[in-house]
């Protein structure tokens, strides 16, 4: 069984980090890249022992553990390691006429130091991926891992204190005891990942030392089908993004929205779809995860089991094996409003139909409900994509495709309200570690010498001729 660590060693860990910030705040960008590349040698190494672990923990397969897990750590620390010394450049920003004689411009300093509170679904990208911007950034780090999750614990522990000094990066292990001992002292960034009702408690433990924080929630995520699309193409589409990691996935379509007319067409290639994916029995595919442990399985169970209870139909799946935690990859329609199914994040392999006449309807279905992480259009219709982008809010969207905006290297990944606050990968997610810091450097003459004590005529003059030029 894995140890945990205890609370007097949170206390130590944490000392010596705060006593060590500094240090690591004045470090150099080549300093900062070789961590990074020592990571990325580590964890090439490791890749074998990744994969054991992330099957020992839900049965993913290793393709998709090289694909969602590895490969995207991979392109985010390299793209971190070539890019790391022009993102901590100082930015110049353009003179002000009023300004003529300052030179401003923006510098990037590390926040200091970091919590990072990750979870089970994604156990390896995530954690490797938002620690290696808080390295980037110059922080030192304390990397809460999820106690879900113990033999990509183990692995990820072990490549982090091959390269660096607890002092430096620290791997806790811990469950809500240590977690929230860790949330009652001052870091000077949070930043979590998670569901909404955590994030919320995160969030008002930051407020008591005022700690800056990125939170990454999750919520009710839909895809929005018109009626001039490949549908064949689409389905196939949404059965990879639904269905990879047995939709433990926070961007992963929550529920579909599709036009009447294409009722029957769908529901059909669903069918065949997913039979073509995963076989007639979907539980003997060496490609479909388990569900990661049986209080997820019984919530997903009991939500399936409610929504035929009222009226849902099973179009495809259905089938469950509490000793194998495996809910079939599951397509439903006609699920009551009320049932849990249609109230909060599914985050498993359930996917709801809901069928809309008119894009509006499908608007205000979505706009009804709390703002997702990602919103999915798919149309040959530029007017109608637009359309429901305009008309709705979500942290990301993308069009005729699911799931890769996560992967672009230029585009944040981030929520909105309820979906999350603040940015994360690539620049983005160096910019959230680092404080950009506002310098004005004044040459020659002071400009506030324009306003010095007493005020006079020529000080009025002078205002005017501002107020003129601005």
């Amino acid at each position: 069984m894995t140890s945990y660590a205890t609370l007097s060693e949170i206390d130590s860990i944490y000392a010596q980090q705060v006593a060590h910030k500094s240090t690591i705040k004045h470090s150099t960008a080549e300093k900062r890249t070789v961590w990074i590349k020592k990571m990325l040698e580590e964890i090439i190494k490791r890749e074998k022992d990744i994969e054991q672990a992330l099957y020992r923990d839900f049965h993913k397969s290793g393709m998709e553990t090289a694909l969602t897990e590895v490969l995207a750590v991979l392109v985010e620390l390299r793209h971190i390691a070539r890019n790391l010394k022009s993102w901590m450049k100082n930015k110049s920003v353009r003179r002000a006429l009023i300004f003529p004689n300052v030179k401003a411009y923006l510098h990037y300093e590390p926040k200091g130091n970091a919590l990072i509170i990750t979870p089970w679904n994604y156990p390896f990208q995530l954690p490797m991926v938002h620690l290696a911007a808080s390295i980037a950034a110059g922080n030192t780090s304390m990397l809460k891992l999820s106690e879900f999750s113990p033999h990509t614990n183990t692995v990820i522990k072990e490549i982090i204190t091959a390269i660096f000094p607890k002092e430096h990066v620290a791997i806790i292990e811990g469950a809500v005891e240590e977690t929230t001992h860790l949330l009652k002292k001052k870091f000077d960034h949070i930043h979590f990942t998670g569901s909404p009702a955590v994030g919320k408690v995160v969030m008002e433990a930051a407020s008591k030392h005022l700690t800056d924080i990125t939170l990454e929630l999750g919520g009710k995520s839909p895809a929005v089908i018109d009626k001039n699309v490949n549908l064949r193409q689409v389905v196939k589409n949404l059965i990879w993004a639904k269905y990879v990691n047995a939709g433990q996935t926070c961007i992963a379509p929550d529920y579909l929205l599709v036009h009447r007319q294409q009722k029957m067409e769908i529901e059909s290639l669903f069918k065949q779809e997913l039979e073509e994916a995963f076989g007639t029995d979907p539980k003997n595919s060496p490609d479909y995860a388990r569900i990661i442990n049986e209080k997820q399985f019984k919530r997903l169970e009991e939500a399936l089991s409610e929504a035929k209870s009222l009226g849902a139909a099973v179009v495809s799946g259905g089938v469950v094996d509490s000793k194998e935690l495996y809910i079939a990859p599951t397509v439903v329609s006609n699920v009551a409003a009320t049932n849990a199914l249609m109230q909060d994040e599914i985050f498993g392999p359930i996917l709801p139909i809901v069928y809309y006449s008119q894009v509006q309807e499908a608007i205000d279905f979505i706009n009804k409900k709390e703002k997702p992480l990602a919103l999915y259009v798919f149309s040959k219709d530029s007017k109608f994509n637009d359309h429901v982008i305009r008309h709705t809010s979500a942290g990301s969207t993308c069009v005729n495709d699911a799931l890769v905006q996560i992967m672009h290297p230029q585009l944040p990944f981030g929520g909105v309200n309820n979906s999350g606050i603040g940015q994360s990968t690539g620049k983005f997610g160096f910019r959230s570690f680092s404080h950009e810091r506002a310098v004005a450097d004044v040459q020659l003459r002071p400009i506030s010498s324009l306003f010095w004590f007493p005020y006079t005529e020529k000080t009025n003059k002078v205002l005017q001729w501002i107020r003129k030029v601005i």
